[in-house]
């Protein structure tokens, strides 16, 4: 039984949702889809890519990932399928993928033909899903597409961590549910010993890097590794973004103090 996750930023008051999952079991009834979320932002591709590139390393080899935030859909935008660390992704090629690269080297990609009937607001339903149903049985990327130059996929201008001296800075990607401020800036990168830093972000400063939200007072705001293994900044039982005025794409330093 091969696993189909579903990303994408259709939300669930609509049919959308169900309707990608009517075209994959009618090509595949016994596939096991899972849903990753579909409570991505619209048009949010930074979003998406971040969800998707934290997710889909907690699913076995072999497992395809269906991802749609589609704001080009219809037009010259390519509908590709990639495959990377033993994984499968069919998603357009906007950026979607931009993320998974940093911890799985592309293996091979191809493009996606458009069938005529495809209808151009809803590739989700017409493109990816009749291709990712046959990438999960037949589990060759050439039976679904054309391969194309891995260097020609689109990437998201999503600045990386810089360093400077005995500093290093990253920007915000995403802020989850609870209002964590998450970066990509992993354990190795700090410029010394997590009891040694300080960390900073707008108005907000922070002693040292914990181990856990429970570490510090409740209402208080400390710096963690989340489950993603990206430094973020969180509030324990509260809501760091909205306290302290942070946005995605706000600078966050971490220092030797």
């Amino acid at each position: 039984m091969t696993v189909v996750t579903l990303l994408s930023d259709f939300g669930t008051s609509d049919t959308y949702v169900g309707q990608l999952k009517g075209v994959l079991l009618g090509i595949a009834p016994d596939l096991s889809l899972v849903d990753l979320t579909h409570a991505v932002p619209p048009q949010d591709v930074l979003e998406g890519a971040f969800q998707l590139a934290t997710a889909w390393r907690a699913f076995p080899p072999e497992t395809v990932h269906l991802a749609v935030v589609d704001p080009g859909v219809g037009t010259s935008r390519r509908a590709i399928a990639v495959r990377a660390g033993d994984h499968y992704f069919v998603l357009p090629d906007n950026g979607l993928i931009s993320l998974v690269r940093l911890d799985a080297p592309f293996e091979v990609a191809v493009m996606l033909a458009a069938p005529a009937h495809a209808s151009p607001t809803f590739h989700g339903r017409d493109v990816f899903a009749p291709a990712a149903a046959r990438l999960a049985l037949v589990g060759e990327l050439r039976s679904v597409g054309k391969p194309i130059a891995l260097d020609s996929l689109v990437r998201l201008p999503v600045a990386g961590v810089a360093r400077s001296d005995a500093a290093v800075r990253a920007p915000v990607v995403s802020i989850d549910h609870f209002g964590n401020c998450r970066t990509l800036l992993r354990p190795a990168e700090l410029p010394g010993p997590p009891g040694q830093l300080v960390v900073r972000c707008g108005a907000l400063r922070v002693a040292g890097v914990r181990r856990a939200y429970g570490d510090v007072a409740v209402g208080q705001p400390l710096a963690l590794f989340g489950s993603h293994d990206g430094l973020e900044l969180a509030v324990r039982d509260g809501h760091a973004a909205r306290e302290w005025n942070i946005t995605r794409g706000a600078l966050v330093e971490v220092e030797v103090r």
